[in-house]
């Protein structure tokens, strides 16, 4: 069985080879098992040694601070007046914040209680989030010695229950739903200080035997900036530096630069604070008013460098020029103390961005006018008010407007608020009331803006609307324009009062006078002859129930007259049709007519001049550095009206200053230096809720009337006829034109438009 190629002999050099190799694999294998048993033992003795030279630093971590950058707000850009005095501007205050450090428990309440009496020290008041809800008794508070302090719920039970459930502070639940008692909302004041102190946050131990580290005053300073910062928790987990109380005075200032490491992720910076100048009042509705950014806000902006903290507008001009005013906020570097083997380390922040200022955004209101106005209905609610046969006068509204450019001069509303209000109320609990009643208030409704947010029947003011139609559709013409007026007769199957000349009549009348008359037989005919299909038309290219497109939030669109309106507004099938009657009524400015004051000014200035401009109260934006980037924006539409047709209606609106002796549009105006055209109206407005009926007043004017510059709408609520506005219109004319004219000699008797 021997093969040729099998060898049992082995040769003496290859077995020694052999042996030398396996010496040499054992040896380096001892060598790397040496090497890494010193690198244990090495490691195992650092670690040894920071942990017992740590153990008197309280958990602190080996960087006091957060090494991230604080996110600072940019100043909001001025708002101004036409002739550029600021009526919104900003200005800046060192305020309080703190970020993560990373201090927890003891070493964490310490800083806060440090923090906390530093604030009292000085004036500066604590974090009230949590006394909102919960705070000491009042007896208690009046006590030198908190020790036996009492604690009480700030709101009624309900909104503690809901408080108490929120799962971003507490998670609390109703015993129904839980059987453990540690979860359950608690509704005994002292009970729940307990779970604060002792459950929430940790920041006394229950076994310690009444043997506890802080005070009862102390612990609940401590609860209420804890409590801030369990508010603001995912802010302040992200590195985000969360608010918390300011201004603040120079000793503060010193004492948290120079213990940066006592008061360890307490930082200062300046914010900016909005301001209101003592006349923003006179601008409430265009200027608007501004407030902490909400949820749903941040999710919109968050993109656009807005924080969390943000302050943004609500409303008017400060809503609607928000993008502009805002600016870009800057990047504040803060420094920290870092542990290091040799001790502690200081290390100073560096880097950072100054924040950007917003835009100015200036007006095309004129403060002189806007005075006037807003005085002048004032003084004519009040007269309203205290004649024998009173009437409530609870509401106003009213614009001037350039007709040429669209610019609004003045625009009121009343009731109105104070912007500045809004600002004081963080500090102010009579201003936060104030505040609290603006929003409230639903029979008042302060806080809207009636010259562009409420719709109103137009009544007769709508009859130069009716006019420029039928003129424009050839049903009269200057060679023929006259219809008769019996006092009471027939129209589209329905019967009609004069209410001028119920008896007799007016008998013909031509467009001028039945323009002075304000005669409802003429228009209900004109409107007739005209059909609602060649009227609605007209209407709409006046602007009438479309957005007038005015640079300012909460524009109502209001409602034009047409039988597809009709239609899609009832719900009955044969409420749907359209009847000679509802003409006739669209004619005279009721029925389905309803606008704003807005709308109304631009129609008849588009009356006026054949020409349709967008209303707009910004003139201009600039920047910091007065470098304009969004120049005034004037728009204006040719309507194609005739230059027949433009006079004819002028000359017919005219007829108000010069041919109704003894009305009070013609003790205002017949001496006055310049020729107007003007419309008074008288709308009677049904309760929804009773069959009560009250009376708005309207009027409308442009002036000059040969080549209009402006034009003027107003309105006041539950009233009398609308000629006593007139009053209002010639103060505001006056002061715009400067003009200098006597009252009215004498008292005129009551003409019904």
């Amino acid at each position: 069985m021997a093969r040729s190629d099998f060898n049992p002999i082995r040769s003496k050099s290859s077995s020694n080879v052999k042996r030398s190799d396996n010496r040499i694999f054992k040896n380096r294998n001892i060598l790397i098992g040496i090497f890494f048993i010193l690198m244990f033992l090495l490691i195992f003795w650092r670690t040894s040694e920071l942990q017992l030279s740590s153990a008197d630093s309280d958990q602190i971590p080996v960087t006091y601070g957060n090494r991230a950058q604080m996110q600072v707000e940019a100043p909001r850009g001025d708002i101004l007046d036409s002739s550029g005095e600021p009526i919104a501007y900003s200005t800046t205050q060192p305020m309080l914040y703190l970020c993560n450090s990373g201090l927890e428990g003891t070493a964490l309440n310490d800083m806060l209680l440090d923090l906390s009496e530093l604030m009292l020290e000085n004036g500066v008041k604590l974090p009230e989030n949590l006394v909102n809800y919960f705070d000491y008794s009042s007896a208690s508070k009046e006590k030198r010695d908190k020790s036996n302090a009492e604690f009480v719920f700030k709101k009624d039970l309900q909104e503690i229950e809901k408080w108490q459930q929120n799962t971003d502070l507490f998670g609390l639940k109703k015993a129904e739903d839980t059987k453990r008692i540690e979860e359950q909302i608690i509704t005994d004041p002292q009970k729940f200080y307990e779970y604060l102190l002792f459950d929430k946050f940790g920041i006394e131990d229950r076994d310690a035997g009444g043997d506890y580290r802080y005070t009862v005053e102390e612990a609940f300073n401590i609860i209420q900036m804890r409590y801030l910062i369990l508010e603001h928790n995912w802010q302040y987990t992200q590195g985000q530096a969360i608010e918390v109380g300011g201004p603040v005075n120079q000793k503060i200032i010193t004492a948290v630069e120079e213990q940066n490491q006592r008061y360890a992720g307490v930082l200062i910076a300046d914010k900016p604070q909005r301001q209101y100048s003592e006349n923003s009042f006179l601008y409430a509705h265009v200027l608007g008013y501004t407030g902490q950014i909400s949820e749903t806000e941040y999710q919109q902006f968050k993109n656009l460098n807005y924080g969390l903290n943000d302050i943004i507008g609500k409303s008017g001009v400060e809503l609607s020029a928000e993008r502009y005013l805002h600016g870009v906020p800057g990047i504040l570097p803060y420094s920290y103390w870092e542990k290091t083997a040799e001790g502690e380390e200081f290390i100073q922040g560096t880097g950072g961005v100054a924040p950007q200022p917003g835009a100015n955004v200036r007006l095309t209101l004129d403060q002189d006018v806007q005075r006037v106005m807003l005085e002048a209905f004032s003084e004519h609610m009040a007269e309203l008010r205290d004649k024998e046969d009173s009437v409530p006068a609870k509401a106003a509204g009213g614009v001037l407007m350039n007709v040429k450019t669209g610019a609004v001069i003045a625009m009121c509303a009343i009731p109105s608020f104070n912007p500045q209000d809004f600002i004081m109320a963080q500090y102010d609990s009579e201003a936060a009331e104030r505040v609290q009643e603006y929003f409230s208030d639903n029979d008042n409704k302060p806080m809207l803006n009636r010259a562009i947010s409420e719709i109103y029947h137009p009544a007769s003011t709508f009859k130069p609307f009716t006019a420029i139609a039928a003129l424009e559709n050839g049903v009269i013409s200057e060679t023929n324009q006259v219809y008769n007026c019996a006092g009471k007769e027939e129209i589209g199957h329905r019967i009609w009062t004069c209410y001028g000349e119920p008896d007799q009549g007016h008998g013909d009348l031509t467009l001028r006078q039945a323009m002075a008359t304000s005669c409802n037989l003429y228009f209900a005919k004109l409107g007739i002859d005209t059909t609602i299909d060649k009227l609605s038309p007209i209407f709409k290219k006046l602007g009438m129930g479309e957005y007038s497109g005015i640079d300012l939030p909460g524009e109502a669109k209001g409602i034009r007259p047409s039988k597809e309106v009709k239609r899609k507004t009832r719900a009955l099938p044969e409420d749907q049709l359209w009847f000679p009657a509802d003409t006739a009524q669209s004619s005279i400015g009721q029925f389905d007519n309803a606008y704003t004051m807005i709308q109304l000014a631009r129609g008849v200035g588009g009356i006026a001049t054949g020409k349709l401009v967008q209303p707009h109260v910004i003139k201009e934006i600039t920047a910091p550095n007065g470098e304009i980037i969004k120049p005034e924006v004037i728009q204006i539409e040719d309507l194609g009206f005739s230059e027949s047709s433009i006079n004819l209606v002028k000359n017919a609106m005219n007829g108000l200053q010069h041919d109704i002796e003894y009305s009070t549009t013609y003790l205002n105006f017949h001496n006055y230096p310049m020729e107007l055209g003007m419309k008074t109206g008288t709308a009677e407005v049904q309760d929804s809720s009773s069959t009560n009926i009250s009376i708005d007043s309207l009027f409308v004017c442009f002036a000059p009337l040969d080549d209009p510059e402006v034009v003027f709408a107003g309105i006041v609520e539950d009233a009398t006829i609308g000629a006593g506005l007139s009053t209002v219109a010639k103060k505001v004319l006056d002061q715009y034109f400067g003009i200098e004219t006597p009252e009215p000699a004498a008292e005129p008797a009551p003409v019904i438009d």
